[in-house]
């Protein structure tokens, strides 16, 4: 589990945060009284006001307010700390999961293709993956209603491909999920090092731009196995 996690030892802390994103749901925040907020929870409203603010300190979950009302949405953090809990059920329970994930087309750097074309890259490629991916990554920028499975991706181990060194310099260790992209079988990559964005980049043995017909501002849906 993570070393951000001291809501770990206190399961009244990781309750409330829970609750806080049950209410919030798919909206960018949930607004609030601290008095209803209290009674939600079950809790005093004093202590209730207590646990908040710590979650706020801890960078769990950002509050505003607004006349008497106050305004609350989790973080990305603390979403890892919720995801975290479903991928380690997801394992203990064995199950397979499948996420959705849809993200619009953007041109890069031409970074995907320097990387893809290391040696060290390429043979765990085909080791793990079995095919030698096109020397170039798909870029994703994933849409606003799909981040959150952006984080429950992060936190899932996938397959690990590890880092080397090479032409003086270190690459770092990767992490592939299996995925069907627009029906095409390919993989979204990832550093395995948490890297807080709303991008993601998916590889294939196809030149996926060419056989999609995509052009930037396409949006592509890619069908991923954690």
């Amino acid at each position: 589990m993570s070393e951000n996690k001291p809501i770990n030892g206190n399961s009244v802390r990781y309750d409330v945060l829970k609750k806080i994103k049950e209410l919030q749901g798919s909206s960018e925040s949930v607004t609030t009284s601290s008095g209803k907020l209290a009674k939600i929870i079950g809790m005093s409203q004093q202590s209730s006001s207590r646990i908040i603010i710590d979650l706020v300190r801890s960078g769990y979950i950002v509050r505003d307010f607004e006349r008497r009302m106050q305004r609350l949405r989790v973080t990305e953090l603390g979403l890892k700390v919720l995801y975290e809990e479903v991928v380690s059920l997801n394992r203990a329970l064995g199950l397979m999961s499948l996420v959705k994930i849809a993200g619009s087309v953007f041109s890069g750097l031409g970074e995907g293709k320097y990387y893809l074309s290391r040696e060290g890259y390429k043979i765990q490629f085909v080791e793990k993956l079995g095919y030698v991916p096109f020397a170039g990554t798909l870029n994703l920028k994933v849409m606003k209603n799909d981040w959150n499975k952006l984080v429950l991706l992060r936190q899932s181990p996938g397959i690990h491909i590890d880092g080397f060194s090479a032409e003086g310099r270190s690459f770092g260790p990767v992490k592939a999920f299996p995925a069907m992209i627009e029906g095409i079988s390919g993989a979204i990559i990832m550093p395995e090092r948490t890297v807080y964005t709303d991008v993601m980049e998916a590889i294939s043995s196809a030149y996926l731009r060419e056989k999609l017909h995509l052009k930037d501002g396409s949006v592509v849906t890619a069908e991923i196995r954690i």
